[in-house]
């Protein structure tokens, strides 16, 4: 069905159309957790103890994890999520790049065989010169194949019967034109007793002329023939409409721009990759602390320590046949050991 394609008065202005269709760090005092890892200084249920040497000295830490392996239990999360923002960002990139486009001229054979008809018709006797009127619509057709038809009317002939000019162009258009590729303009006025004139235009179009003659394109055309039907001194009405045909004709074809596409393409890429990098930089696994690398798991029940003869770094007995710091040979010792074989007592 048609729709309307903007207008104007001349005390209104004009008007548009109607719408187309972590790890945690080690402490002597608590602990901290990651999701459900957990590392501390304290004994807790479910860990086990680790001992790590540092400063020559020996540390134990608890924790519900293998501390010496980097944490990738999110990985999965991270696939995930990230691969969705990332094909909700690459969904907008694209919805960006279908933004830009070329229309294609509409052609009148698919939709009528004859020859299309440019309607001229000026039943209020104003037009004064209709052939150069023709000629910018015959162009304008050329361009397009979008066929232009101009009527004047009377505001006593629409405005007793119908609520406006475009409820008025409505049904002339869908009882004149029913192949949906007219551009149907009616322009009306009325000359008050005080010699104001009254006048009121509107246009009307074809559903299939829209991928031509676009909502941004059709509200620029009905700024600049609002802009010259108030210059009464410069132009008739037929010049009016005929020299916004002229000036709009030659750029009818370019590139259409939706901006509505480009920006929401444009806005959902920014904020989907972004949260796809917020995801992945704050969730990837992180690197294993030096000093847990070489952790070794502490299961005694009873800590020993003694000073290694060669360096005099401090170790745990029990758990070592070298010194942990220098690689010294560590001397037997002779341990009471419970049913577990956990040292109790040293000998």
């Amino acid at each position: 069905m048609p729709h309307s394609s903007g207008g104007g008065s001349h005390s209104g202005g004009s008007h548009s159309g109607g719408s187309h269709s972590s790890y945690s760090s080690h402490s002597s005092g608590g602990g901290s957790s990651r999701s459900s890892r957990r590392t501390s200084s304290q004994p807790f249920p479910g860990a086990k103890r680790y001992v790590y040497y540092r400063d020559h000295k020996p540390y134990l830490i608890y924790s519900n994890y293998d501390i010496r392996k980097p944490d990738r239990s999110n990985l999965a999360t991270i696939i995930v999520i990230g691969g969705m923002f990332g094909s909700f960002s690459l969904l907008g990139l694209i919805l960006a790049f279908t933004a830009f486009s070329f229309p294609k001229r509409i052609e009148y054979s698919e939709y009528k065989k004859k020859d299309p008809e440019i309607i001229i018709e000026d039943n209020l006797g104003i037009f004064e010169d209709e052939d150069r009127l023709e000629d910018s619509m015959e162009e304008f057709y050329d361009v397009t194949g979008i066929v232009p038809a101009v009527i004047t009317v009377s505001n006593s002939d629409w405005n007793e019967d119908y609520k406006s000019l475009e409820a008025y162009a409505y049904d002339v258009y869908v009882n004149r034109f029913p192949d949906e590729v007219h551009w149907l303009i009616v322009y009306s006025e009325d000359i008050k007793d005080n010699g104001f004139n009254d006048w009121y235009w509107e246009g009307m179009q074809g559903d299939r002329t829209d991928p031509v003659l676009t909502e941004s394109r059709a509200n620029k055309f009905n700024e600049s023939l609002q802009t010259r039907l108030l210059q009464r001194d410069k132009y008739s009405v037929d010049e009016a409409i005929a020299a916004t045909f002229d000036q709009y004709t030659p750029t009818m074809m370019g590139m259409i721009v939706d901006t509505g596409n480009l920006f929401a393409g444009l806005f959902m890429f920014m904020m989907m990759g972004g949260f796809a990098a917020m995801v992945v930089f704050t969730n990837k696994p992180r690197k294993v602390p030096d000093e847990y690398k070489n952790a070794i798991p502490c299961n005694l029940n009873a800590v020993y320590q003694e000073s290694c003869n060669f360096c005099g770094g401090v170790y745990i007995i029990g758990i070592h046949t070298e010194c942990p710091h220098c690689g010294g040979a560590i001397p037997p010792h002779h341990y009471v050991k419970d049913p577990q074989g956990n040292i109790i007592q040293i000998m």
